[in-house]
């Protein structure tokens, strides 16, 4: 993936005031007249819980018009007329996204696809909220919620279910190497390195946010993406030898914890705007590009509109998921990785 450089506080700033605009390219690359027809998939962290505005009626799947497709829709990085169909939806699993492909995504409409999936197949938002936010008189066993987690990580199952996701996406788009999905990757949370974070917690009587908690969250977003990246490798070698896929590979990976910079240093999208940064003393402060319990989005309403009033399902379900600002910085990752898979070629 081409990246932006290692973020700073001032990122979102500068985007939202265009002092560092995106500059879109001609398309080059689509072998057939506009528009380009785009699908976003998947889950929470596609559909965007708590991040503006309804994108449309669907409460259950919280839609949401600060999520990275819709920014994306509207500053697409092509010059071209183009068609986004939103269909993710959060606490979808590799199941259900299946179904969804089976039953919703048209044959040979789709140029490409963005999604997020797999989280939910070990329960990722559920571990964070049992982890993090749980009451301590409530029953049930972190270490025990993780374990379960880790378990279904290594799991045959877990492979297979993703790949069957692949496979019915790919049978939707046309057998041709100019028709891709990109399948992003999640978060850490945590800097788990500062101090003034051990003492702290998300609300009365929940867990403190020791180095020990935040390094076991962060650990398994690792555990989480090291094997997604797995299971993508695996499923591209299945594809040796069929003429679509021989001159570049149709499924692209992006992780936002381990992007690549000019220099050739890794470094995380969200470092800088994680849970416990240092110099900052405020689990709500608006540089954490997540949600935290209850609170609210990162960018001003426009003029004249209210804070949107989430119902409770929703207001639960953003909880560690990205805000608006998060979702910003993952629309230029995919900007500039769309420009860099789909290059001009005539």
């Amino acid at each position: 993936v081409v990246a932006l450089p290692p973020p700073s506080a001032s990122l979102v700033e500068q985007l939202h005031a265009h002092n560092n605009p995106f500059s879109p390219t001609e398309d080059r690359f689509t072998p057939h007249d506009p528009p380009i027809n785009w699908y976003a998939l998947g889950d929470s962290y596609t559909a965007g819980p708590g991040t503006g505005e309804d994108y449309d009626e669907d409460k259950d799947c919280a839609r949401n018009v600060g999520s990275y497709a819709v920014q994306l829709e509207n500053e697409f990085p092509f010059n071209v007329t183009h068609k986004l169909d939103f269909i993710a939806c959060s606490g979808y699993t590799s199941a259900d996204s299946l179904i969804q492909a089976r039953d919703v995504i048209k044959q040979d409409w789709a140029d490409f696809m963005v999604m997020t999936l797999g989280g939910n197949d070990i329960g990722f938002s559920s571990i964070a909220k049992e982890c993090l936010v749980k009451a301590e008189f409530f029953p049930g066993d972190c270490d025990v919620t993780l374990a379960k987690a880790k378990s279904l990580l290594a799991a045959t199952e877990f492979e297979t279910n993703i790949h069957a996701v692949y496979d019915e996406v790919f049978a939707k788009l046309k057998d041709d190497r100019h028709y891709q999905l990109y399948h992003i990757f999640y978060h850490r949370f945590f800097n788990d390195a500062t101090e003034w974070c051990n003492g702290k917690t998300f609300a009365i009587r929940n867990p403190k946010l020791t180095h020990t908690l935040r390094r076991k969250m962060n650990n398994l977003a690792d555990a989480l993406n090291k094997r997604l990246e797995e299971v993508a490798a695996n499923y591209i070698r299945r594809q040796h030898g069929k003429a679509s896929w021989s001159l570049a590979s149709r499924l692209i990976t992006i992780n936002p914890d381990k992007l690549t910079d000019e220099d050739g240093k890794t470094y995380g999208l969200f470092d800088g705007h994680r849970f416990c940064e240092p110099g900052v003393t405020n689990l709500k402060d608006p540089s954490v590009w997540f949600f935290g319990t209850f609170s609210h989005d990162s960018v001003q309403k426009r003029e004249g509109s209210t804070q949107k009033r989430l119902a409770a399902p929703e207001i639960l379900t953003q909880t560690f998921h990205p805000r608006t600002a998060g979702f910003t910085a993952m629309k230029r990752v995919i900007q500039e990785s769309l420009q860099k898979n789909r290059p001009a070629e005539h």
